[in-house]
């Protein structure tokens, strides 16, 4: 973890952030480590060594929320076999469910929204000395606007030991004008300059870049919206102080999140037609090599934007397309546009643009009123456009969406078997669309070494590969006469991991496939570097 404020005081306490769900949230545990380190605290990454214990929990969909409570209450259980004192919950279902959270887990010390996040340090010494008056804390309205009140009988479900049951939540109209929370205020820039104290980085060589929160849209299955809000932009020099900080840390590879981030510069003077200029900005900051964009809205994406991205040598060449489905019936109930046709003819331009661009989207399952027609659909798009990463998930009915009250809902077993079932599809698919990268020359950024099963070996990723989400690259270099040899499968026996360090950048050469991970030798002359000709 590297910060910039002062060091820790050995007598504060020593604070464990759990961090469940998406970048998003990564960020703000990274905000939230380093205002515990500018107050003077320890963060560890072993909650058992903690005295405090703050769970960042995600509420997406029903296995998200199980995850959380059972993270939640696995982190009380420290209290007793650990040198845990107290355990906050923070995050998504800490601000949609506070009240249901503190009833059905009375272990846990105080739920704080988002509201509460620059005080957390104040909430956390009242909690150890026994000062809290109140257990939930910092939770704010939703942000105005976020989503129109829900028609109908409130939709509820129970999912947990801890028998948390989630009643439905309702935003204020969207005519109020947006407002802004003490989260909003972790990611200003500090009044002494263009310094980015209030967040920490562990110094590895890549990091989330959150460019916006909140989100405009009304996707009938989602409920962000209404507790993250509207779409609020970062304004484009605090962007780039972050980038810079972050930079200067270590970070070699920027991944761009939102809850849209093809909606960035809609609230800001020149609209989305900067978006270019952010990622020209962005790739002049001094030790940043490449940057890459998640949670791209098709309907949103712009020729500028999509040249941007396939055309600048520091830009992944890495579409991240929110697809949902692509039958129209369908799309048109989760109120989103578009279907396999536009969606078809959309890769192929940005195929056009640059052959070798790489494609991620999820997928869902059982959406109320799915036919076998549109699944059937799905498939054979899946097969003739080829993507090379995708997530599949079974519909989920959340409380507060317009989907969970929806006609012709679909059976959970039968949209767990579509899932299964296209996903068998998808992994032949993926494995194919490794192995087409079997003699291509690549730019790999060095993240460590593993070991899996007794073996060793070099791991990295290219602009092929998302941090968390998607595979890896396998870095190896020819045995000698004496070196140790090993096997890292698909016939590469006589090779040894590469010997880099974390961080480092190297042109490899791709020699193999496991699975969707690629296997690559990396050129020894160049090893201090990157050639000219391989692909970013």
């Amino acid at each position: 973890m590297s910060v910039t404020d002062r060091p820790a005081d050995p007598g504060a306490p020593r604070v464990a952030i759990v961090t469940l769900g998406c970048g998003r949230n990564e960020v703000d545990s990274d905000q939230l480590a380093g205002l515990f380190h500018r107050e003077g605290a320890t963060v560890t990454d072993d909650p058992a060594s903690a005295d405090v214990v703050l769970v960042n929990t995600c509420t997406f969909i029903a296995p998200a929320k199980q995850e959380s409570i059972d993270t939640v209450l696995e982190a009380c259980q420290l209290k007793e076999g650990g040198t845990a004192r107290a355990v906050l919950v923070v995050g998504c279902m800490a601000q949609r469910y506070p009240d249901e959270l503190a009833a059905a887990i009375p272990e846990a010390d105080a739920i704080v929204g988002f509201d509460g996040y620059g005080r957390l340090p104040a909430i956390v010494s009242d909690a150890l000395e026994g000062r809290l008056t109140e257990r939930v804390v910092g939770v704010g309205p939703a942000h105005p606007g976020s989503r129109p009140a829900a028609s109908g009988a409130p939709v509820t479900e129970r999912v947990g030991g801890a028998g948390l049951s989630l009643p439905v939540l309702v935003a204020p109209p969207p005519e109020q004008p947006a407002v802004t929370t003490a989260q909003d205020d972790l990611d200003r820039m500090p009044p002494s300059g263009p310094r980015f104290p209030v967040r920490a980085h562990d110094g590895r060589p890549w990091a989330y870049l959150k460019i916006a929160s909140g989100c405009d849209r009304v996707c009938t299955f989602c409920a962000i919206p209404s507790f993250r809000g509207r779409f609020r932009s970062r304004p484009l020099d605090e962007v780039l102080a972050e980038a810079a900080w972050l930079a200067g840390n270590g970070a070699r590879e920027l991944v761009l999140v939102s809850e849209n981030t093809t909606s960035w510069g809609k609230d800001l003077d020149g609209g989305r037609a900067s978006q270019p200029t952010l990622l020209r900005e962005l790739a002049q900051v001094d030790g940043i090599e490449r940057i890459r964009l998640m949670y791209l809205q098709p309907a949103e994406l712009t020729r500028e934007l999509m040249a941007a991205i396939a055309g600048h040598p520091k830009v992944a060449s890495y579409f991240d397309l929110s697809l949902q489905h692509v039958s129209a019936p369908v799309i048109a109930r989760m109120a989103r546009s578009g279907d396999h046709e536009r969606f078809g003819d959309l890769i192929r331009q940005l195929r056009s643009l640059d052959p070798d661009a790489v494609f991620r989207s999820n997928f869902i399952l059982g959406f109320p009123g799915e036919t076998e027609d549109d699944v059937a659909l799905l498939e054979g798009f899946l097969a003739e456009h080829r993507l090379d990463w995708v997530g599949l998930f079974p519909f989920s009915r959340e409380d507060g969406t317009p989907s969970a009250e929806l006609p012709d809902q679909v059976p959970t077993e039968v949209a767990e078997e579509r899932v299964r079932r296209v996903g068998e599809l998808q992994e032949q698919l993926a494995d194919e669309a490794a192995r087409r990268f079997i003699g291509r020359r690549l730019e790999v950024t060095v993240e460590g070494r593993i070991e899996d099963g007794g073996v060793t070996a070099t791991v990295g990723r290219s602009y092929r590969e998302a941090p968390e989400t998607d595979g890896e690259v396998q870095l190896v270099t020819a045995a000698g006469a004496d070196a140790p040899r090993t096997d890292v499968g698909d016939g590469h026996v006589g090779w040894r991991p590469a010997d880099l360090p974390v961080g480092r950048t190297v042109t490899a050469t791709v020699t193999g496939a496991i699975g969707v991970d690629l296997v690559a030798e990396v050129d020894v002359a160049t090893a201090g570097g990157v050639i000219a000709g391989a692909r970013r």
